[in-house]
C-alpha cells in the first residue's frame, strides 16, 4: 500500500466526527488538553518536518575549545582566578530510566546541590502536561521544584527575559522529554532556546535528557521523528491508521546541537513499530557512513559525561551503554562500555575503541548485516 500523507492524515482527523479515548494513560490529563485531541494543533508543522532532517542545528561544538582555552588561561596565570567550566550531560536510553531511583540519585549527585532546581523542558512531547508528570514523578516525589518551559506553540513561549530567568539563573538541572526530536530542536532554534541552553551549559547546569531529549546532546541522533504517530494527540490518530500505516516509516539520521561528536541512539535494545531494532538500523548506517561512532543506550541506562570524565550507569544493574564502530575491513563492531564512575574514562578518549584494550572488559561482537 502506497505510504499515508500528513496531508491526507489532517483531512481525515479533521473529517471525524468522534474519537475513542485510551484507558491506559498513566497521569493526568487537564481537561483543555483532553479537548484538543479531536483536531493535532501541530499538524500542519509536523507536516514540514520532513524538509528539516538535512537542517544543522549544532551551536555546541566549540564547548570543548571554549572550555580548553578557560584551562590554557587559568595554567598561564598559575592561579585559579580563571572559572573553568565544568559541562554537565547525563543522556538516559529512555523516559522509563528516570523513573529509576538509582540514576535520579546520580542525576541529583552530580547537580551539587541537595535539592536541585530542575527545569523540565517537554517541547520533544509537545508540553503535554501528563508527560511533564510522568517524566518528573520521581524527582517531585524527592522533594525538588520543578517548572516548567513550554515552547512547543508560539503562543505559550515566555519573554526573552522570562526565559533567560529561569534558564540562566535559577535552574540547576534542565531535563528535556523524550518524543519528537525534530519538533524541539526546531522550535529551540525558532525562540533562541538551543543558544540559551548552551549557555546554561557553561555555567555547569546539568542538561539532562531522556531518549530523544538525550540525543539532542550529540552531533547526530538516530531518530523516529518521522513516525507517523510522533506527534501531540497521536490519540487521534491511533483511531485513524491501520497497523499497516502505523508500521509504515523508517528511523532517520539529523543533527542535533553537538556538545558531543558521536551519533546517540536511545532505546538501543529495542524494536521500534515499524519491526526494525535499532541495533540493526544503526549497523545499516554505519556501513553507508563510517566516519562518525555511535554511542548506543539501553532503556534502563544513561551515559554521563562531567568535564572532561565519562561513564556509564545502569538503573537496574543490567541495560547499559554500547560504543558502536565501523573497523577497517567495514565490519560493523559493539562494544559495552563497562566504566562505571569509579574508573571513568576521558571523555575524549571514550569514542576510541583501541583504547579499552587491558583497561575493561571487551565484548566485541559483529552485528548482524543487511
Amino acid at each position: 500500500k502506497p505510504r499515508v500523507t500528513l496531508s491526507c492524515l489532517m483531512n481525515r482527523m479533521l473529517e471525524r466526527r468522534s474519537l475513542l479515548l485510551p484507558t491506559d494513560w498513566e497521569e493526568p490529563i487537564p481537561m483543555e488538553e483532553l479537548l484538543e485531541f479531536a483536531t493535532p494543533a501541530t499538524g500542519e508543522h509536523l507536516e514540514a518536518l520532513e524538509d528539516h532532517v538535512d537542517t544543522d542545528f549544532v551551536i555546541a561544538d566549540d564547548v570543548v575549545d571554549i572550555v580548553e582555552k578557560a584551562m590554557a588561561n587559568q595554567q598561564r596565570e598559575g592561579r585559579k582566578s580563571v572559572d573553568v567550566p565544568i559541562v554537565k550531560l547525563v543522556a538516559a536510553g529512555s523516559g522509563a530510566a528516570l523513573q529509576l531511583v538509582p540514576l535520579a540519585d546520580e542525576i541529583v549527585k552530580i547537580s551539587g546541590t541537595e535539592l536541585p532546581n530542575i527545569l523540565y523542558i517537554g517541547t520533544a512531547s509537545f508540553d503535554r502536561t501528563d508527560k511533564y508528570h510522568l517524566t518528573t514523578k520521581l524527582f517531585r516525589a524527592m522533594g525538588c521544584e520543578i517548572r516548567r518551559l513550554d515552547v512547543s506553540e508560539e503562543a505559550d513561549v515566555p519573554t526573552e527575559t522570562e526565559m533567560r530567568e529561569c534558564v540562566l539563573d535559577w535552574a540547576d538541572i534542565i531535563m528535556c522529554s523524550g518524543g519528537n526530536t525534530l519538533h524541539a530542536l526546531i522550535r529551540w532554534k525558532d525562540v533562541g532556546l538551543d543558544l540559551m541552553i548552551k549557555e546554561a551549559s557553561l555555567k555547569g547546569t546539568v542538561l539532562c535528557g531522556s531518549s530523544s531529549g538525550a540525543g539532542v546532546w550529540f552531533r547526530l541522533l538516530h531518530t523516529d521523528s518521522l513516525r507517523p504517530d510522533n506527534m501531540k494527540n497521536r490519540e487521534a490518530l491511533l483511531n485513524e491508521l491501520n497497523e499497516h500505516e502505523l508500521g509504515d516509516w523508517e528511523y532517520t539520521k539529523i543533527s542535533g546541537l553537538g556538545y558531543m561528536n558521536a551519533m546517540f541512539v536511545p532505546h538501543y535494545n529495542s524494536t521500534g513499530s515499524n519491526g526494525r531494532k535499532r541495533a540493526e538500523d544503526v549497523a545499516a548506517l554505519l556501513q553507508e557512513d563510517p566516519s562518525i561512532p555511535v554511542i548506543g543506550v539501553e532503556n534502563n541506562a544513561a551515559l554521563f559525561v562531567i568535564g572532561n570524565e565519562a561513564y556509564c550507569f545502569s538503573g537496574d544493574d543490567e541495560d547499559t551503554c554500547h560504543l558502536i564502530v565501523s573497523d577497517e575491513n567495514g565490519e560493523v563492531l559493539s562494544t559495552p562500555l563497562n566504566i562505571t564512575a569509579a574508573n571513568a574514562v576521558p571523555a575524549d578518549k571514550l569514542l576510541e575503541l583501541p583504547q579499552y584494550k587491558g583497561c575493561i572488559d571487551v565484548d566485541k561482537r559483529r552485528l548482524q548485516r543487511e
